[in-house]
């Protein structure tokens, strides 16, 4: 993305944009107002993998630091001709947990246009509900759940039409677990048992809070899901995720043995982005452990998260 820099387009007043400053990547989301619906103009996502440089004391590393100013270096570029009214920065899991996020927040906020917002993490889960229920085609009345797995937080929310019920961060991600539970690189069953059994500690308390409400559908467009989808669309699948599915990419998985293997094996991950093999293991996991305490038959993609919800939030705060 970096080699980007030299040639930034220019944008005018009728652009929006979101920062999402996200534990694993940095995103910026540029879109334009067309008949009261947003359209994409432009994107551009850094691997960042901010919570990947936390230590046992969940303190960033100067690398991790560095490597975050680097890319908001190139998102201020691109900022620069956007009104500050139609522009968004949240800040979600890792810069929660870090104790010396200032030391990465004071110096980003002297690069970017706007000051960050540190979203809490209901926050960030009804953000994310929003988003989801904007991009779904029908909106529906009936209950629906939503999930995003994050790379250090993992977001449960119920809700109807646009309004979240009930709304949950759990701190367990992809990038957290994948330097706790996967740290050799090794797809063993031991790993994925020990990763599952983890995750599910942490869901399992809440777990009866949500079923006891109830739900008609459940929909999550993170990144797992979304690795998810595009082997189940190189197949010429239905992208809808079962349990079914979530076991034979688990064993496909153990089958690679290794981490950087797994782009190697055409015949399971044919159709996956190179940048989600690292993280697909423990978002797995986290995924397994949803569908088995939350008692889930099948999960349909959603095209539309927290940037997503961000840019409605804007449209409605403006039109009022």
């Amino acid at each position: 993305v970096m080699t980007m820099s030299n040639k930034i387009p220019q944008y005018d007043s009728d652009n929006y944009a979101v920062v999402d400053l996200g534990s694993n990547s940095f995103h910026l989301l540029i879109a334009r107002l067309n008949n009261q619906k947003f359209e994409t103009v432009n994107k551009v996502k850094n691997k960042v993998r901010l919570a990947a440089g936390l230590n046992e004391c969940n303190e960033l590393s100067t690398d991790a630091i560095n490597r975050g100013l680097e890319c908001l270096n190139l998102f201020a570029k691109h900022l620069a001709s956007i009104p500050l009214e139609n522009i968004r920065v949240v800040a979600t899991a890792t810069l929660r947990i870090a104790k010396n996020r200032n030391d990465f927040i004071n110096k980003a906020n002297k690069i970017l246009p706007l000051k960050i917002k540190l979203l809490t993490g209901e926050q960030e889960a009804c953000t994310i509900f929003s988003g989801a229920a904007h991009s779904c085609a029908n909106v529906s009345r009936q209950k629906r759940l939503v999930l995003d797995i994050g790379g250090a937080s993992t977001e449960l929310i119920i809700g109807q039409s646009y309004t979240a019920n009930k709304a949950l961060s759990l701190n367990l991600g992809c990038v957290s677990f994948r330097e706790r539970y996967f740290t050799d690189g090794l797809l063993t069953e031991k790993n994925f048992t020990t990763a599952i059994n983890a995750a599910s500690q942490i869901i399992e308390p809440i777990s009866k809070g949500f079923t006891c409400i109830g739900w008609k559908s459940v929909v999550g467009g993170s990144g797992t899901m979304q690795a998810l989808a595009e082997i189940l669309t190189f197949r010429k699948q239905v992208v809808v995720i079962t349990s079914d599915l979530l076991q034979e990419i688990k064993q496909a998985l153990i089958n690679c043995k290794n981490i950087n293997d797994i782009t190697k094996n055409d015949l399971y991950f044919a159709g996956l982005r190179v940048d989600r093999a690292p993280v697909l293991a423990s978002g797995l996991s986290i995924l397994i452990a949803l569908f088995n305490c939350l008692k889930i038959k099948e999960l349909e993609l959603s095209s539309g998260a927290l940037r997503e919800g961000l840019l409605f939030e804007m449209l409605s705060s403006q039109s009022i």
